[in-house]
């Protein structure tokens, strides 16, 4: 727990199923059944195997007792064997020394530089006010660099028209009511290939595969009001989907999401990413969903990149978290107290883990 606590009340339904102190509630399965998020180094000690005492103080790792945990985790850890990393395809994406300012004198974006591959999904975190949003306007083009260039499989593409770049580029805001615009469903998706002028019965294909994809076709005649929050996101990503883009971008794609629809709008952009190959740049302050969905992320703070690197690395790291105002996980406290001497190549093996049990 962020800071200690002496009791935790579970609601579900309408209902209280549990009211205990939280060294009691972490000593049980009840979270994860109930569809939230366990702290990092619990849900690690639990797949150690290690059964947690109360009397141990699990609610607070800086204090807890480990001593009879330690074996179990290092163990558990060693025996995990973490596969290669992929190999590099070609460049999808590159930015060169992009700066920008809205006022002059008050630089947002200074010199930024960096490349992404094409199928690669990746964070973009910082602080508010770090440039992660101005950067991602760039790229769509709704502001013009001050200067530098930014290149779409290695062309520059300032030519290009929000509209062009729209084909190839997607992004999806934060609050995804501000994107919809239609009633109904099907009209919705079908909106960017009616404006261009697409023929009907192409239209009609294209807007149904995508909704399939999407696991949204039975629903395509509803009103869009008629939905949830979490179905209303892959709305607003079928309507960029259906226009085929290289890139998806997504300003805090989980944002006001609980963890059951946390997890089933990541793994829907997972399964994007892998079965179609399509780029996917998250910007995000949600360190749980860096570590568990990027291997790859770009910090920047005060308009510049601090650090672009495998995300265990980043979030391993006392001095670049502390610099960048971002939250270490807790792996990296869980692997120090266990007598881990890597905390990255831990948090590799509890990712692989996790993943892999997801895949089961």
């Amino acid at each position: 727990m962020y800071k200690d606590v002496d009791r935790i009340i579970v609601v579900e339904n309408g209902r209280i199923v549990s009211d205990c102190p939280p060294n009691q509630l972490l000593c049980t399965n009840l979270l994860t059944q109930k569809g939230i998020r366990e702290p990092l180094y619990i849900a690690a000690l639990k797949y150690a195997g290690c059964q947690i005492s109360e009397k141990d103080n699990p609610q607070n790792l800086e204090t807890m007792n480990l001593e009879g945990y330690k074996e179990q985790v290092k163990n558990w850890s060693a025996a995990i064997s973490v596969p290669a990393a992929k190999p590099v395809s070609e460049t999808v994406l590159e930015a060169r020394n992009l700066c920008f300012s809205y006022e002059r004198g008050k630089p947002i974006v200074k010199d930024i530089s960096f490349s992404i591959t094409q199928g690669e999904m990746i964070s973009i975190v910082g602080t508010n006010g770090a440039g992660k949003s101005t950067l991602a306007s760039l790229i769509c083009g709704f502001i013009k660099p001050d200067s530098g260039t930014i290149l779409l499989d290695g062309k520059d593409i300032a030519p290009l028209s929000i509209k062009q770049r729209g084909e190839k580029i997607g992004f999806v805001m934060q609050n995804q009511n501000q994107m919809i615009s239609k009633s109904v469903i099907f009209d919705e998706v079908a909106l960017g290939l009616t404006a261009r002028k697409v023929p009907q019965d192409e239209i009609k294909q294209k807007v149904c595969d995508t909704l399939k994809i999407c696991g949204m076709y039975p629903y395509r005649n509803w009103p869009v009001s008629a939905i949830s929050f979490g179905q209303k996101k892959r709305i607003t990503i079928a309507s960029i989907l259906v226009m085929n883009p290289r890139i998806l971008i997504l300003d805090e794609p989980t944002a006001g999401q609980d963890y059951a629809h946390y997890t089933e709008i990541m793994d829907f952009l997972k399964k994007l990413n892998e079965d179609f190959g399509i780029t996917i740049i998250m910007i995000t302050h949600d360190m749980h969903l860096m570590l568990e969905y990027t291997d790859r992320a770009i910090v920047i703070s005060d308009g510049r990149i601090l650090a672009d690197d495998k995300t265990s690395r980043i979030l391993t790291n006392k001095t670049l978290t502390e610099l960048a105002s971002l939250k270490e996980t807790s792996l990296y406290t869980l692997a120090l107290k266990c007598g881990i001497s890597n905390p990255a190549d831990f948090a590799d093996r509890f990712i692989h883990y996790e993943r892999s049990r997801k895949a089961e």
